[in-house]
């Protein structure tokens, strides 16, 4: 491909990124609040039971999207996204009880942007190229971390809540749907008559016989595990006793945002040229540790922005590291299915730990989950430094720089 093909597929992704998340942080400043809203007031073990079910809808779709994704191509795959997102976006300002809450989960089998862009951006990069280019969309994400929270809860203020809410689906799909279908080129596909020998045991066959792609999915499990059990006790309890508007729940997006800007533009560059891979993925836990441990001790707000500013960038590196990982481990044939395999790792731990976290809220306390997702990242970060391959550092990715693009 040439490097102004590149140049042109790395921008729509970026901007196609950007709307989503716009989207998603629109969203999640509004969410919390709609879930206080309700007939009945909603406790940490129920609001566990939604975020599970909701997973276990996002790891069926994340198996059939990756089954299909590989014939089908990206640009379906990204339309699909949209359109079932946006009606979830949708839907959540009609919820006002538990079981509308509920059974509009299902939705979110469609909620499979992050996987699809993944797979596309692997057949755009070279390995070397590859963790540079993922933290790259980490960009249009704090852009949209700044700008989403803002205009959410102007229009929460102009109007209501629920109608702030009803319009960010509508928003999503008129903006993002025509970007995909006029502007993003297709780089990936086989043939359909292919397709038909794809079967779901296929997957079975890639794990078992690829040491590398187990390798990288053992990782995003662990990974993700303690993540949910911090981002769960964090945002859905901890934060929540501390927030009193929706302005200061912009205050935590704003943060994550500047964290994800100043690990791009100050850390990376200065650490990618000093450390390997293996590495670089051990500071990011070390970093993930003590942002967890310190969770538990956090009794005030401002305590928790600083730790939250620290879990993002950490976790930015560390997932993209782990991305790059599962999508080298496969030929470009099995992309589709090696993101799909690695989305439902994901969801799948979402649907468990959610449980799990909410329990030891209910009968013990929110610190045993901190303490968790802290002791996972030990054992994360032993596992990496006994049996982690060590491999050649990351290139600056051969993309243009997108902070000299004109927008």
């Amino acid at each position: 491909m040439s490097s102004e093909k590149k140049q042109k597929v790395m921008f729509v992704l970026c901007l196609i990124f950007g709307l989503w998340h716009f989207a998603t942080q629109w969203t999640t400043t509004l969410l919390s609040f709609l879930q206080w809203d309700t007939e009945e007031v909603m406790t940490i073990t129920d609001l566990g039971y939604i975020q599970a079910f909701g997973s276990l809808c996002n790891a069926i779709g994340a198996l059939v999207f990756g089954q299909i994704a590989d014939s089908w191509g990206a640009q379906s795959m990204f339309m699909f996204s949209a359109f079932f997102t946006a009606l979830y976006y949708s839907g959540i300002s009609m919820a006002r009880s538990w079981y509308s809450f509920f059974f509009l989960q299902v939705l979110r089998f469609g909620y499979q942007l992050d996987g699809t862009a993944e797979m596309y951006l692997a057949t755009v990069t070279t390995e070397s190229e590859r963790t540079s280019a993922l933290m790259r969309l980490t960009i249009p994400q704090a852009i949209a971390m700044f700008f989403g929270p803002i205009v959410g809860s102007k229009v929460a203020a102009w109007t209501s809540l629920r109608t702030s809410q009803f319009i960010v689906g509508f928003v999503l799909a008129g903006t993002m749907m025509p970007v995909v279908f006029f502007l993003l080129p297709t780089t990936h596909s086989i043939p359909r008559l292919a397709s038909a020998r794809f079967r779901p045991q296929d997957y079975w066959y890639m794990v078992s016989k690829n040491a590398a792609l187990m390798e990288g999915l053992l990782i995003r499990a662990l990974l993700i595990s303690a993540y949910v059990c911090y981002e769960m006790i964090s945002r859905n309890f901890l934060l929540r006793n501390y927030m009193h508007n929706t302005n200061e729940s912009a205050y935590v997006l704003l943060t994550m945002a500047g964290s994800l800007l100043a690990v791009q533009f100050i850390i990376m560059p200065i650490v990618q040229r000093r450390a390997s891979p293996k590495r670089l993925l051990q500071v990011a836990l070390v970093g993930l540790f003590f942002s967890y441990l310190s969770a538990a001790f956090a009794d005030s707000f401002h305590q928790m922005l600083v730790i939250t500013a620290v879990q993002t960038a950490a976790y930015a590196v560390a997932y993209a590291e782990s991305s790059t990982q599962i999508t080298t481990a496969v030929e470009l044939t099995d992309l589709g299915k090696a993101t799909g395999l690695a989305s439902m790792v994901q969801w799948l731990t979402h649907f468990i730990l959610p449980i799990y976290a909410s329990q030891l809220v209910e009968h013990l306390h929110y610190t045993f989950a901190f303490y968790t997702s802290a002791i996972l990242s030990v054992f994360l970060f032993g596992y990496i430094s006994v049996y982690g391959k060590e491999t050649p550092n990351r290139s600056g990715s051969l993309l243009p720089s997108l902070s000299a693009t004109n927008y």
